[in-house]
C-alpha cells in the first residue's frame, strides 16, 4: 500500500491551520453553553429560599397556581415564582429543593467540563501560534515539525513528516477498507460489516496485533496494530480503542459495556461459521463507556457511525 505524499508545504500548513481554527472556534462555542449552564447551576441558593418561603407560609402558594409573589424569608425580598399548578405548596417546595439537589451536582460537573474545554482551548491557540510564527518566519523545518506535532495532536495520519516513536515504512498503513485512526504510534482499524471483520480479525490481523470487540453484542471488530519488537500497547490506549468498539456495536447506547481484548493470534473462525462470527480465545475484559471517534478526532471523522453487521 502506497504512502501518503506530502503536500506543497505552504498549503498543507494552511489546510492544518483552518483545521484547527475550525476546532478552536467550536471549543469556544461550548465553552460559552458550558458557562451558560454554570450560570443556571448558580441558582441553586435561591431555589432553596423559595422553597423555605413557600414552606414558611403555605397560604402563598394554594393548588392550581401558576404564577405567585412570595415573600422570600431569607431576603425579604418580594419575588415572583412560577409554579407547578399540579402541585401544592408542599410539592412545589419538593420541586424546588430537587432543583437545587441537581443544580449542586451539575456545578461540579460543568466546572470540570469547562476546566477541561479551557485546557484544549489553550492546546490549540499554543499550536496556531507556533504555526503561525514557522510560517511567517519562512522556516521549512520548523513548518515540519510543527506540522508533524499538529498532526499528532489531531490524531491524523503521518503525512510524510516523521514523528518520534512512529514506524516508517511498510509499517504505515495510509490506505485501508477499514476505519482508521492513530493514537500516537498505534494504528487502529475498525471494520465497518460483517465482510470486513473476518477479513480484519482473520487476515489483516498479525498474531502480535491486539483484537478487540464489546461483549455480549454484535459489532465491528478492532485491531490495533502493534509493531515487531514492539512494547505492550499502553492501558489508556486500549481504553480509548476499547470505547471506540462499544461505539461501534449495538452497545453504544449504554453507560458502559465490557470489551473482551486478545493478541489477534488467540482469534479464530469456525468451518462454516457466518460472517462476523468468530471465537477468542484468553481475553481480559475492560469496562469503558461508549466514546464517539469524533471526540478524539474531531477535524478528522466524518460522521460514519454506525457498524453494519
Amino acid at each position: 500500500m502506497s504512502e501518503i505524499e506530502l503536500p506543497e508545504t505552504g498549503e498543507y500548513a494552511a489546510h492544518l491551520r483552518n483545521s484547527l481554527a475550525k476546532v478552536l472556534k467550536s471549543l469556544n462555542k461550548k465553552r460559552e453553553k458550558q458557562l451558560q449552564e454554570l450560570a443556571e447551576t448558580d441558582r441553586v441558593e435561591w431555589y432553596r429560599q423559595i422553597a423555605d418561603s413557600l414552606l414558611a407560609d403555605p397560604g402563598q402558594a394554594p393548588r392550581g397556581s401558576a404564577k405567585i409573589v412570595v415573600l422570600n424569608v431569607h431576603t425579604q425580598e418580594i419575588e415572583e415564582v412560577s409554579l407547578n399548578p399540579k402541585f401544592d405548596y408542599r410539592g412545589n417546595a419538593g420541586l424546588l429543593y430537587k432543583k437545587a439537589r441537581k443544580g449542586a451536582r451539575g456545578g461540579d460537573i460543568n466546572r470540570k467540563k469547562i476546566a477541561a474545554t479551557t485546557a484544549a482551548i489553550a492546546e490549540h491557540e499554543t499550536l496556531l501560534g507556533e504555526l503561525d510564527a514557522a510560517l511567517s518566519d519562512a522556516d521549512d523545518r520548523k513548518t515540519l515539525d510543527c506540522i508533524a506535532r499538529i498532526e499528532n495532536f489531531l490524531g491524523l495520519p503521518a503525512s510524510g513528516t516523521v514523528r518520534q516513536g512512529m514506524p516508517a515504512g511498510p509499517e504505515r498503513i495510509t490506505r485501508v477498507p477499514y476505519r482508521h485512526f492513530s493514537f500516537d504510534m498505534w494504528e487502529v482499524f475498525i471494520g465497518k460489516n460483517n465482510t470486513q471483520n473476518d477479513e480484519l480479525s482473520t487476515r489483516f490481523a498479525r498474531s502480535q496485533d491486539l483484537w478487540l470487540h464489546v461483549a455480549g453484542h454484535p459489532g465491528s471488530h478492532v485491531v490495533i496494530r502493534r509493531p515487531k519488537g514492539a512494547a505492550p500497547v499502553p492501558a489508556d490506549i486500549v481504553e480509548k480503542v476499547a470505547s471506540l468498539a462499544v461505539w461501534f456495536s449495538k452497545a453504544k447506547h449504554t453507560s458502559y459495556a465490557g470489551v473482551h481484548v486478545t493478541e489477534a493470534r488467540f482469534v479464530h473462525k469456525r468451518r462454516h461459521a457466518p460472517p462476523g462470527e468468530v471465537v477468542a480465545e484468553r481475553c481480559r475484559e475492560v469496562r469503558v463507556a461508549p466514546r464517539s471517534p469524533h471526540e478524539f478526532f474531531p477535524t478528522l471523522y466524518d460522521g460514519d457511525d454506525e457498524s453494519e453487521d
